[in-house]
């Protein structure tokens, strides 16, 4: 099973259609409204749009997704700067939230299709040292629409479920970066019940 952008992109218009307008001002995740939430989700969106509008970069340094992960937000993330661009991007979806993505989710499948899975893309500014292909860098965009797709959904008590192969390639990815970060132990441990107060105590259990 394989990732799709375009469908991830939709899936979150969709999401966002289920909000009622009366809860954008409650809690979202963290120091964010939802509203402020459902803004830093839609950059998983003007992100592809803004680095396909920039040169293709001449050479590749970074291989995967997962090595995104590790390197440009591990080692180079920022979290008041992750934060106050949130905030920027709800103000940015104005009074149509909904309307505001979806232009914002053709715009993305747009520029994807005319530029191709094998181009490549630098990440951040225009002399950013960090790029990759951008089949790699899309799989990045689909675990943050597919994560805080989640998100979104818990925080204003929404029936929602990613598609099962994005769920899975978030799984891998979350479990890669756990081991990345030394931790990898600890995540297996959990993910396989060892941890019962995480309510996966049947996974890996026999007739479960």
């Amino acid at each position: 099973m394989t990732v799709h952008f375009g469908r991830a992109a939709f899936e979150l218009v969709d999401l966002v259609a289920l909000v009622p307008t009366e809860r954008f001002d409650d809690p979202g995740l963290g120091e964010w409204t939802l509203r402020e939430l459902i803004g830093h989700t839609s950059r998983a969106l003007s992100t592809v749009v803004g680095y396909l509008a920039q040169p293709e970069p001449g050479e590749l340094t970074v291989q995967t997704a997962s090595d995104y992960l590790e390197v440009v937000l591990r080692q180079r993330g920022d979290d008041d700067a992750i934060a106050a661009r949130g905030r920027e991007s709800a103000s940015m979806l104005g009074d149509d939230p909904v309307g505001a993505i979806a232009d914002l989710a053709t715009t993305a499948v747009e520029a994807v299709d005319r530029a191709g899975l094998d181009r490549l893309v630098a990440i951040g500014e225009p002399a950013a040292d960090v790029s990759m292909r951008l089949d790699e860098y899309l799989r990045t965009r689909v675990f943050e629409l597919t994560v805080h797709g989640i998100d979104i959904a818990d925080a204003a008590s929404v029936a929602w479920s990613p598609p099962p192969a994005h769920l899975l390639d978030a799984v891998q990815l979350a479990a890669a970066n756990a081991s990345a970060r030394g931790v990898g132990v600890e995540a297996l441990r959990f993910l396989t019940g060892r941890r019962p107060d995480a309510g996966l105590e049947g996974v890996l259990r026999a007739g479960g």
